[in-house]
Formats: structure tokens, sequence, C-alpha cells
């Protein structure tokens, strides 16, 4: 975050301190009148975006979990990863949410009066900004890991992801160095005056430098896994399934490119407290949408797992309902001799299947004898389980 107050009525662009307690954080543009008592606030765009991600956040997770534990019970570092990335995640939106309780974010800075800061929101502010990097990286780290676990073999993918790892390691764990460096306070400052400080301010490039680098390496993350998938010997239409499968990760890309939008708006305006808004909004798109990637493999091996007994289940049911049905009202509706008749029938039926099913029994032991030519592990499975990859 830049410094808190770029006034240019103030000497050197700065607050004095102690500054006059209704004085505002900003000068207003013109024609613009503060509004202390009712001012606007765009804080709720974010509580909504919260309030639907969240549960998406549970919900893939929770199937993902289910998928591990239940169906393919074998564990690897992708596994533990996707768990504290999910963790992690909703820790970064709880944080946020307890910031904009605080009222500060949001408004306009104009809006505000000096008397409005206190330390606790630019402590939290001081806290997402460090942590964003690390959790960012484990979250890219599990698609990683990912990867490496569906393409065991391929020895090249081995050193794609791992140089992946360590570079978006050093790079994101370095932003949290940064932000601490340059936005703590040092000796007998407080949390406010080290954001009013020049140093602090110079958090804005190192922001547009972190949304630069988010874009470049989800791109990266998109881009590896292409030549490994069409050297896979598999169908080409599962190699276009598996395609469309690691394309999800669009939605993380995108949700990049927005974020790098808001940091530029952000490094150009004085308005910080209302412009950071759409960045946070922003980023927590960014984490739902990379937990939802991680989640996907997971989620095809569960429908190929259970959308054809489901479908047996309920089509099964409504045959025999729409049968006993049928044949109930049926049987009611006829005389009896009729009814007698259509018993003699039935019995006369049952005689004949027995009589064929004798007959049959012989090419249906054939049969049994045929090798079974279907793949023995589904593309699903191998999503689900990577068996056979070693652990990392």
């Amino acid at each position: 975050m830049a410094p808190l107050a770029a006034d240019s009525s103030v000497p050197n662009g700065f607050f004095p301190f102690p500054p006059p307690a209704n004085m505002p954080l900003a000068a207003p543009p013109p024609r613009v009148t503060p509004n202390f008592d009712h001012p606007a606030s765009n804080a709720w765009h974010v509580d909504v975006t919260a309030a639907v991600c969240i549960p998406l956040i549970v919900l893939f997770s929770s199937l993902r979990l289910y998928t591990q534990y239940r169906l393919y019970p074998s564990r690897t570092i992708a596994d533990y990863t996707f768990m504290l990335a999910a963790a992690w995640t909703i820790i970064y939106i709880g944080i946020l949410l307890a910031l904009l309780d605080k009222g500060l974010f949001g408004r306009h800075i104009w809006d505000l009066k000096m008397e409005d800061l206190t330390n606790a929101p630019f402590l939290m502010v001081l806290i997402l900004e460090a942590i964003y990097g690390p959790f960012v990286w484990i979250i890219k780290v599990s698609l990683f890991c990912l990867y490496r676990q569906i393409f065991a073999p391929k020895q090249y993918l081995l050193y794609l992801v791992w140089a992946g790892i360590i570079v978006t390691g050093v790079f994101y764990w370095s932003t949290l160095v940064a932000a601490v460096a340059l936005c703590a306070p040092r000796g007998n400052e407080t949390y406010i005056m080290a954001f009013a400080t020049a140093r602090c301010g110079e958090t804005k490039g190192l922001a547009v430098v972190s949304g630069v680098f988010n874009v470049l390496s989800d791109l990266y993350l998109l881009v590896i896994p292409i030549p490994a998938t069409l050297a896979l010997h598999l169908p080409r239409r599962k190699k276009i399934a598996l395609l469309f499968l690691f394309a999800t990760g669009v939605l993380a890309f995108n949700a990049s490119c927005l974020g790098l939008h808001y940091r530029i708006q952000v490094n150009r305006s004085l308005d910080d407290t209302w412009k950071i808004m759409p960045l946070y909004l922003a980023i927590i798109i960014e984490m739902t949408a990379g937990i939802a990637v991680l989640c996907m493999p997971a989620m095809a091996a569960l429908s190929r797992r259970y959308t054809p007994a489901v479908t047996a289940y309920f089509s099964r049911n409504n045959d025999d309902s729409n049968d006993n049905e049928h044949s109930t009202f049926y049987e009611m509706a006829k005389p009896r001799n009729v009814a007698n008749s259509s018993n003699a029938r039935k019995v006369e039926a049952q005689s004949s299947n027995n009589y064929g099913h004798t007959a049959t029994s012989s090419s249906e032991s054939a049969n049994e004898l045929r090798p079974n030519t279907s793949d023995s592990v589904t593309l699903a499975e191998k999503l689900g389980r990577a068996s056979g990859s070693p652990k990392m």
C-alpha cells in the first residue's frame, strides 16, 4: 500500500504527526465534498464474493477429500499440499473479512478522518500482504505436484515441475520478506506511521511485479502439461478430455490477469482504501479458481465412479415402478377369466425362458473365455489416484 495521504497541501505529501483529528486523509477531487457521516462503500462486493467462494471451496475440497480417503486411499505429496492450500485460502479470506469489518477499507480516502485510523486495520493489511505470496505459492505447488503425479514417467516434465516449484518459491517468499521489511514499524513507529512512509509506498510497484509474475506462472502451468498429454497412448477422445480438464486452469489465469489490472489501477491511484477492494475481490477469485482446478481430477474420477450406478439406479426404479403400476391396475381391471389366462401365459413364458437359458449356457461359457480388451485403468482412475506414480 502507498502512503496513507498524498495531499499536496501537506508538506512532502505526508501527514504531520500528530495530525488534526478532523482532517481528511486526502483532499477530495474537484466538486466532491467529503462525506464523513454516510460515506459510500464498495466493501460489500468482497463480502458477496467471499460468501459465494467459501462454500465452493468447502464443497470442492470435501469432494476431493472423499475421493482420496474412500476411493483411492493412497497418499502423495499433492494430497497434503492441497489440504494445506485449501486451509490457507480460507484463513486468508477470513482475515480479509475481519479487515473489512473494521470499516476503514472500502470507503473513499477523503471520506475518512484522522480519528478513524487505528493500528489494527493496518496490521491486518500487513499480514495479508505478507502471507499472500506463500499462500499462492502452495496452491501452485499443489498443481505442480499433480502434474508430477499424473505424468510420472515423463522425465523432462519432472525438470519443468521442479524448476517451477523453485522459481515460484523464491519469488513468492521474497514478497513476504519485502512486505515486512518495507511496511513493518521501525523504532517508535506505529503501524499507521509505518504505512505513511515513502518506503511502504514502494510496495505498490512490487504489487504490480507480483501481478505480472502471477500471470506468467499461471501461463506456464497451462502450457507444460500439453506436450505430455499429447504424448500419452490414449484415444483422441480421451486426450481431448484430459486437455479440457487441464484447461480449467484458464479460470485461474483469467483471475490473475484481472488481479494485474487492478494492481495497476491501485498503483496509479491515491484512493487506496477504495481501489484496493476490487483487487481483494480478484485475489479471492484467483485462489478459489486455483482450488477448483486442483479438484477437477478428483471430480472426474468421482463422476466416472458413480454416474453409471446412479443412472442405472434411477432407470431401474423408474422401470420397476412403471411396470408394477401398469400391471397392478391392468390386473385389477381385467375379468377373472382373463386374469387366469394371463397367469397361464406367464407360466408358459417362464418355461420358455428356462429352456432358452439352457440352450444359451454353452455360448455364454464360451464368451466368458474370451479375453477382456477394455482398458485396465480408466482415465478418471488415473487422475484420481495416479496409479504407479512415486511419491515426491
